[in-house]
Formats: structure tokens, sequence, C-alpha cells
């Protein structure tokens, strides 16, 4: 192990040391966005972000840790910061994770919460204050996002790596949209997969992107085979869902549905947020109409997001 955290490091080390940089004006702020910065090794593999940090800070800066969609199979970390961010000065890490098969549940859940650890342990380094981060993201990246807001510090993800052992992995708030909350009800909303081979066996296709709602040909390869048919495998999917972990003491979250999404049916942020809101926890809730499988918007929503990122992340003034 000792081996093994040595070589980790003194990749790091020599990554660090030539990561490519660049200077960018962004929505008036400027930005130094450092590229492909190792954040951890697990099981051989080492695990990169993007670190896009406002030059000019007066002091150290609220923080957005980015989560890429992709039906958690698929994506890559962010290579741009939204003005929506630029405008406030706000630094954002955009994080990768493991995918698919290589991955899974709760490996890439891990994978997050690591990240997460990585930042606030170089906290310094990169001049961001540690009291105030966020998480955001879309579709597989918002279900990640909520998880990482919503688990206990002790959640059975296999935990910190050893050198990011002793640090914590919360965050102080979560805007999350497009994402599935509830994978049971989600595995139920999907069509069957199931083929009836001629010889009397039977197979499993492979998902179908012209077929709304497919989810059970990829929760087959992300839960590593179990598929929720009995009361054990149907704990396992409710570990995996957000859904099982409201309670009062949450951080701030930021949930947003597109009424016709083709992807993740039946407005699953609407269901979490009022079982949130029936324990008194802090959720607000947005629902684009006629919005599909996209960044939210419509009418109020702009308002709505930055008065969310003004009091999550105390940001008193913006460009």
């Amino acid at each position: 192990m000792r081996v093994k955290l040595i070589l980790f490091w003194l990749i790091v080390w020599s990554s660090t040391s030539a990561v490519a940089q660049e200077i960018r004006t962004i929505a008036g702020t400027e930005y130094k966005i450092e590229y492909s910065i190792p954040y951890c090794s697990v099981d051989g593999k080492i695990l990169l972000l993007n670190a896009f940090l406002p030059l000019k800070a007066s002091k150290p800066a609220p923080v957005m840790i980015d989560i890429h969609g992709g039906w958690w199979s698929g994506g890559n970390p962010s290579t741009d910061i939204s003005g929506i961010l630029a405008r406030k000065g706000i630094a954002m890490f955009s994080i990768s994770y493991r995918l698919g098969e290589e991955g899974g549940f709760p490996q890439n859940i891990r994978d997050c919460r690591n990240a997460i650890r990585f930042i606030r342990k170089n906290a310094a380094r990169f001049n961001i204050d540690t009291a105030r981060f966020s998480v955001m993201g879309g579709s597989a990246g918002g279900h990640l996002s909520l998880m990482v807001a919503m688990v206990p510090e002790n959640f059975d993800d296999g935990g910190p790596t050893e050198e990011l052992k002793g640090i914590s992995a919360r965050v102080s708030s979560c805007f999350s949209y497009i994402a599935p909350t509830d994978f049971i009800r989600f595995w139920n909303q999907g069509p069957d997969d199931v083929l009836k081979n001629t010889d009397g066996t039977i197979s499993y296709r492979n998902a179908n992107p012209d077929i709304p709602y497919d989810s059970r040909p990829r929760f087959r390869v992300l839960f590593h085979g179990i598929t929720p048919d009995t009361d054990t495998h149907k704990d396992l999917y409710r570990m995996m869902s957000p859904v099982n972990y409201v309670r009062k003491t949450l951080p701030p979250l930021l949930i947003c549905d597109g009424d016709i999404d083709p992807i993740v049916p039946g407005l699953h942020g609407k269901i979490l947020h009022e079982k949130l809101l029936a324990v008194g926890a802090d959720s607000s809730y947005w629902m684009t109409i006629n919005g599909g499988h996209n960044f939210p918007g419509g009418p109020g929503f702009a308002k709505v997001l930055d008065d969310f990122l003004n009091r999550t992340l105390s940001i008193k003034n913006t460009k």
C-alpha cells in the first residue's frame, strides 16, 4: 500500500508540473485553467479533473464541482466554464469518474466523493473556500451530484483512497437537473430487454437510444448484473438512489425536471422534492415547461439559479 501511495504522488507531482494551462477571460473574469490534474488512483486507473480558477480573487473563491452526464457510461469533464459561474468568480472543477462496466455503482459515487476530498485537501493551492463547496450535474451527473450531497459521510462506497483519508466529502449545496432519483422506479418504467432465442434460451438486447426510457440494459451493466428481482437486490437499488436519503439535515438542493423528458420519465425530481419538503429539508424545484432532457430554462429560471448560487455560496455581489 505504501509503495502504491508513493508511486501515485510521484505521478501527481510529475503530472502537475506538466499540466496544460491557459489564461482566459470568461464573462469578464480572468481564469487560469488547468487541465487533466490527477486526483486519485484506484484499481490501477488514474482519475483526472479540470480546474477553472479565478486569477484575481481577493479571497478564497467559492467552488462548483461539475459532474458530467452520459448514462454513467460516457462523457468527459468539461473544458469550459459557463458565464453563469464566471460572472460570480466561482472556481469550477469538472471531474472524471470510472464509466460503464469499469465503474458502475457504487464505484462512480466513490470517485466523485474522492474528487471532492482531493479538491478540499488542496484548497490552499487552488485558493478556494472549503466552506463554500457546491456540486452540479445533469442526467447521470445530476444523480451523482445528488448522491454526493445526500449520502452520509460514512456511505459504503469503498471509502477514500489512502492519501485522502480523514478528509470530508461534504458539500454545502447541490444543483441537479434531469436526474433519475429512484432506480427501482426507473427500472420498472423501462421497457423489457429480454430476447427469447429459438433454442429456448434467453439473452438480453443492448441499450437502444431510440427506445424511450431504456434503462434496463444499462442497469444490468451498471449494477454488475444485479436486477431488482429480490428484496436484497432491491435494497441495493435503493442504496444507490437519492430518494433513499431524504432527511431534514441535508444541504440546500435545487432540483430540476423537463416535463417531456424522453430519457428520465415521470418527473423524478418533483417526487424527490416533495419528499424533501415533507421532512422540512431546504429544497427548491424547477420544471421546464416543454423541456426535454436538457439544461433547465424558461422565463424566470435564470433568476432562480442566480438566487440559489448567491444564497448557498454566500455570494453578495455579481458582475
